[in-house]
């Protein structure tokens, strides 16, 4: 299941074309409005305390453009592993870069806390994170996008009583679907 969302996600980046639907005139890509949005990422998790590399999420987001199209985006994402479970809620602010008809690339930069939710009977720890993305915004109708992003995430969960627990990190291919209001 996972190679096949893995590769409906990818596909979606090489095979993604300039919308059809919208006018000439509707190209814009200075949109102030407000806007929510579903995401699902998959990727590969470096840590020594798990045996499954594979990383995938879900979550919700909610976003608002401030200054000239900066967006500063709230995110809260359920991770999964095969040992444990990441809950988390960060801050992303993406800067962008360029632009054309309905695409628009950026560069942005996440900050958070999360939870590690271990499924044996471990003690639950948290602790913040950090992270680097580049993406893509695609304009499909006058309120719909989609957004693609590549993310390097590091996580900063130490601490004494979990030998092999440390400063781990993980790459995700981030998909979202939004709504602008």
């Amino acid at each position: 299941m996972k190679k096949f969302i893995f590769l409906v996600l990818f596909s979606s980046i090489l095979l993604g074309a300039d919308s059809k639907y919208l006018k000439e005139d509707q190209y814009s890509n200075y949109d102030f409005r407000v806007f929510a949005g579903l995401s699902a990422n998959y990727g590969y998790y470096n840590s020594d305390i798990s045996s499954d590399h594979s990383i995938y999420s879900y979550g919700l987001y909610l976003g608002m453009p401030v200054f000239s199209d900066y967006e500063i985006i709230l995110n809260k994402n359920r991770s999964n592993i095969r040992n444990f479970t990441y809950f988390q809620q960060s801050v992303a602010i993406n800067i962008p870069l360029t632009s054309r008809k309905t695409r628009r690339a950026y560069i942005g930069i996440i900050g958070g806390k999360g939870i590690v939710d271990f499924k044996d009977n471990r003690k639950d720890i948290d602790d913040y994170f950090y992270g680097i993305h580049i993406g893509k915004r695609y304009k499909f109708t006058r309120n719909y996008y989609v957004r693609i992003e590549f993310e390097a995430t590091k996580y900063n969960y130490i601490k004494s009583d979990f030998k092999g627990f440390g400063k781990d990190g993980a790459i995700t291919f981030n998909y979202g679907f939004e709504y602008r209001f």
